[in-house]
């Protein structure tokens, strides 16, 4: 399911391995570049949004793309998110609309935080069987600004986000990553485009975050 993920473990399992007792209580670094398709359910288990992602974990940029064809919406969510900045973007290329907001808060579920707890080292599938299961550690932690707390599971080798759950006052999601390469096949999937010059900045509350974007 993550060719990229089993080629970093394949490479680097020994390390891993020898590294493994004194560094598995320490949040893991995202690799710099990573895409692949994103799947966003509620608890109730209500399908929110699915769609292509592109994250730069260097220049804090994102990425989200939600497939035609995966609702009944008469619009769907293209967004571009950059975190440093404070700003977002939502997009609609068929109409060239534009809207762009701030974005205060930085937490997502494509990285795993600095602050993160580490809970458990696990694997997904079969441990005796070659190739049939995935190496995960488990993480939680808080969000206390959202009033949220979530569990988070990245691969051992390459720190890939392979899922992640948010448990808010507001709403409960599921974010599934799949397909995960450890590339970006075209970086002006970060760039604005030309429709969102001088497009003026509107003033978003301070808890407005990633999260918001999904909704029953």
């Amino acid at each position: 399911m993550m060719r990229s993920s089993e080629l970093i473990c394949l490479l680097f399992c020994c390390l891993c391995a020898a590294a493994s007792a004194s560094s598995s209580r320490q949040p893991c670094q995202t690799p710099y570049l990573t895409s692949g398709l994103l799947s966003v359910t509620s608890t109730g288990g209500h399908d929110i949004a699915a769609g292509d992602f592109n994250y730069d974990s260097t220049a804090k940029k994102l990425r989200f793309v939600e497939k035609e064809n995966h609702s009944n919406k008469t619009t769907h969510m293209d967004v571009l998110i950059h975190f440093e900045e404070g700003v977002m973007y939502e997009m609609d290329s068929k109409n060239e609309s534009c809207k762009k907001q701030t974005l205060k808060y930085r937490r997502h579920a494509m990285e795993l935080p600095s602050d993160a707890t580490h809970e458990s080292e696990t694997y997904l599938g079969s441990l005796s069987k070659s190739e049939q299961g995935l190496r995960v550690r488990s993480w939680n932690g808080k969000l206390p600004d959202l009033h949220a707390n979530y569990t988070m599971l990245t691969t051992s080798c390459g720190c890939l986000t392979v899922s992640f759950s948010y448990h808010s006052e507001k709403t409960d999601l599921s974010f599934s990553f799949m397909n995960v390469e450890t590339e970006v096949d075209d970086s002006h999937v970060f760039v604005p485009p030309t429709y969102c010059d001088g497009v003026a900045l509107e003033d978003a509350p301070d808890d407005h975050s990633f999260f918001d974007l999904f909704h029953d």
